[in-house]
């Protein structure tokens, strides 16, 4: 059965409904559109039922000394944004109905900012909604800031829930007060003061006990995700206001922007969707769960990982809407089930810029008049990967030319880590002999903090009595004793062939001397035995080969790969 909120949910209806001419609250954001002209759009949460809409006015100043207002602006759009189930929403107060309801009324002008630091666009009101945290109905005041010195064409950030969130008394809530911005830059969330204009924008008298940084006992927000949480304790409205500071690539802040709004508690019988669930459950292919709500990728790698929601009234249908779709471009998520739901994040990272990608999901039940609902966000970090091959060895001689050990590794090594001795001192992994000792070097790739690969190169010295060196450098090699020729059917594979069964030893060298490969075999005569040389690098080596029943010299075959 669809559970409805208690009768002190009415009696906050007609309270708000008889104070309907005050505003709960608004933001403000911009949007170069070239030649530092700027779209500057006001939007202005109020209780339905109001007074015919007035022309509203936005003030600017900035460092430079520059003043000036921009008056008569007025609705470009004015929205329902009541958070009712649909077969009530007829009944808001925006409608004409008794139950409460709110619009969002969106106004916009474009006016010319010149090249000066610390815009500020803002606009105030006489009064605002009475509240259990701030004294009296101050008036309101929104402002957002921005520079403009170096003329760069910037959007602010702008906020991704337009709604006032009606909660239940006693039960926990998760808002999403996060915002959307630029790729390049990183987004940090606080809570503030609400401000009235008197002129200026002063600060609002908060009740003993509250404050604009813990707005209500226990509300805190997550400086990386904006997620809003605390629990209910008292019944009506609290002002709450949101800043968003937008940081770029460089460290320096490009602005900021707020969200004033008001949290409206009422007693309610309906159980909203459990706060607890919502977590990664599992992650397969190259992910990694770090957090409850968080995923860790190393580099390009395609990946799922699973999350579950829940309600603890089982009669209830549960829906999931997302904004993964636009902040993580390419993914998909699939719903299965109705109470609880499973949900299923897939993505793939091939392309994607490291950083931390940001999304949030919705989960509502079918209560009425009322939905209940939380929010949840996740961040997937998307960390610089890198594949360091696989350990190997490398052995010289005294009289070898120098070699990159990388090219001694297995498997394909990203070129772009770094070298360690075993010491853990940097090394140019360039090994020298005469000038480098032998030992063991450490090769690692990747993002050191969170996606590093690692492996390891020992490198050993070979006695001057070595077959290998004592051949080193002579040319053309003596004798041919086998022959060898590629495989056409088999790419990097190639066939030796000898005269004589016997017990061989077969070595492939580089170019440069370094031992590459080598094995003790037993060949039959004139049968192929196959060599497969395609994990090497493209270059040139040796192949060598000695009868170790008859003895004599070694016999030798340059090939490219």
């Amino acid at each position: 059965m669809i559970q409805r909120y208690a009768l002190l949910f009415a009696s906050i209806c007609m309270v708000s409904t008889a104070r309907a001419d005050h505003f709960a609250g608004g933001s403000i954001t911009t949007r170069c559109v070239g030649g530092n002209f700027h779209e500057i759009t006001l939007q202005l949460f109020r209780n339905c039922g109001g007074p015919e809409l007035l022309p509203q006015t936005l003030g600017f100043t900035n460092d430079c000394g520059v003043i000036f207002e921009v008056s008569g602006l007025l609705p470009e759009s004015v929205v329902d944004v009541s958070p009712l189930c649909a077969t009530d929403l007829p009944n808001s107060t925006c409608n004409g109905g008794n139950l409460i309801g709110y619009d969002l009324t969106t106004y916009r002008t474009t006016v010319f900012l010149s090249p000066c630091a610390n815009w500020n666009v803002n606009w105030n009101t006489c009064c605002r909604n009475s509240s259990i945290n701030v004294n009296s109905t101050p008036g309101l005041w929104i402002e957002t800031t921005l520079s403009n010195t170096e003329g760069t064409c910037r959007t602010s950030p702008e906020f991704v829930n337009n709604t006032i969130p009606l909660v239940c008394l006693g039960q926990p809530v998760s808002y999403d007060g996060s915002a959307v911005g630029a790729a390049t830059s990183t987004l940090e969330y606080r809570l503030i003061d609400a401000r009235f204009g008197a002129p200026g924008p002063l600060p609002v008298i908060y009740s003993p006990g509250y404050t604009g940084t813990e707005p209500f006992t226990g509300m805190e927000i997550d400086s990386l995700t904006g997620l809003v949480t605390f629990i209910p304790t008292l019944t009506g409205a609290i002002v709450t206001v949101i800043e968003v500071t937008e940081i770029g690539s460089d460290g320096i802040v490009i602005g900021t922007v707020m969200r004033d709004l008001l949290f409206i508690v009422s007693a309610c019988d309906n159980v909203v969707p459990s706060v607890d669930s919502g977590t990664f459950t599992t992650a397969t292919g190259g992910a990694t769960i770090t957090d409850e709500r968080a995923l860790l990728v190393c580099g390009e790698a395609a990946f799922c990982a699973s999350l579950a929601f829940a309600d603890a009234d089982v009669s209830q249908t549960l829906t999931l809407s997302s904004n993964v779709d636009e902040n993580l471009l390419g993914a998909t998520i699939e719903v299965t089930g109705t109470n609880p739901i499973d949900a299923e994040l897939c993505w793939n990272t091939t392309g994607v810029l490291p950083g931390i990608y940001q999304f949030t999901v919705t989960v509502s039940d079918d209560a009425c008049p009322v939905v209940g609902l939380q929010q949840f966000a996740y961040t997937v970090t998307v960390a610089a990967g890198g594949d360091a091959g696989e350990d190997a060895t490398a052995s010289f001689c005294s009289n070898s030319a120098s070699f990159a050990l990388v090219d001694s590794l297995l498997g394909t090594p990203s070129l772009s880590g770094t070298w360690t001795t075993e010491e853990g001192l940097p090394f140019s992994g360039i090994f020298t002999p005469g000038d480098t000792e032998p030992g063991i070097f450490n090769y690692s790739t990747g993002d050191p903090s969170a996606c590093a690969d690692t492996a390891t190169v020992v490198v050993t010295l070979l006695a001057p009595t070595d077959p290998l060196c004592i051949l080193l450098g002579v040319s053309p090699i003596a004798g041919k004793g086998f022959s060898l020729y590629r495989d056409l059917a088999v790419p990097g594979r190639w066939l030796v062939q000898v005269p004589t069964s016997s017990t061989y030893d077969l070595v492939v060298l580089a170019s440069d001397g370094r031992l590459v490969e080598t094995r003790r075999i037993g060949l039959t005569a004139e049968a192929a035995y196959a060599l497969d040389l395609g994990a090497l690098r493209a270059g040139a080596y040796v192949v060598r080969v000695f009868n170790t029943r008859t003895g004599g010299s070694w016999s030798g075959r340059s090939i490219v790969e």
